[in-house]
């Protein structure tokens, strides 16, 4: 089916819309990721936690002790950027890194006390944040169905990324 265009898109009457904007999955992602982002790194930066290592704390708070290539996949970085962002951690004073004698290729990054101690103020506060930010308006079921639905598709992209 061909679309008509014009010079102003204005001008093309909605039902020749054939995909519009409220339709586009990731056009509404987009938003909603915005929306949360801005909120989320306001409450963040109230607990002096750095954007860019916080989903490395958030992983290493619940797999402690993992290795950095583990780390690495788990938030969904690039090597590069998970090397700098634990070196300012690490000096930061937030994560231990350890190379084994008996493999020095292999890495393990784990939370200090200090970390945990951060973790344990800031947690409760991002949880109330994300709930009125993110959940506003939803249902316990609706908030379930959604996180249920938004595990499915980040394994498809996933299962799609190792495909490449």
């Amino acid at each position: 089916m061909a679309k008509r265009t014009a010079s102003n898109p204005s001008e093309l009457p909605d039902d020749d819309i054939v995909h519009p904007a409220s339709e586009s999955i990731g056009l509404l992602m987009r938003i909603g990721l915005r929306g949360l982002r801005a909120a989320f790194k306001a409450t963040l930066a109230r607990h002096k936690i750095q954007w860019s290592s916080w989903y490395y704390l958030r992983v290493l708070w619940e797999a402690d002790g993992i290795s950095q290539r583990e780390l690495t996949q788990r938030v969904g970085a690039m090597q590069p950027n998970t090397v700098s962002t634990l070196r300012m951690m690490e000096k930061a004073g937030l994560v231990r890194i350890e190379r084994p004698e008996s493999d020095r290729r292999s890495t393990k990054v784990w939370l200090t006390p200090k970390a945990r101690r951060l973790m344990q103020r800031a947690l409760p506060e991002i949880r109330e944040t994300r709930q009125w930010v993110a959940f506003e308006g939803f249902t316990d079921r609706e908030e379930v169905e959604l996180k249920r639905l938004l595990n499915k598709l980040c394994d498809n992209v996933t299962r799609e990324r190792r495909r490449r």
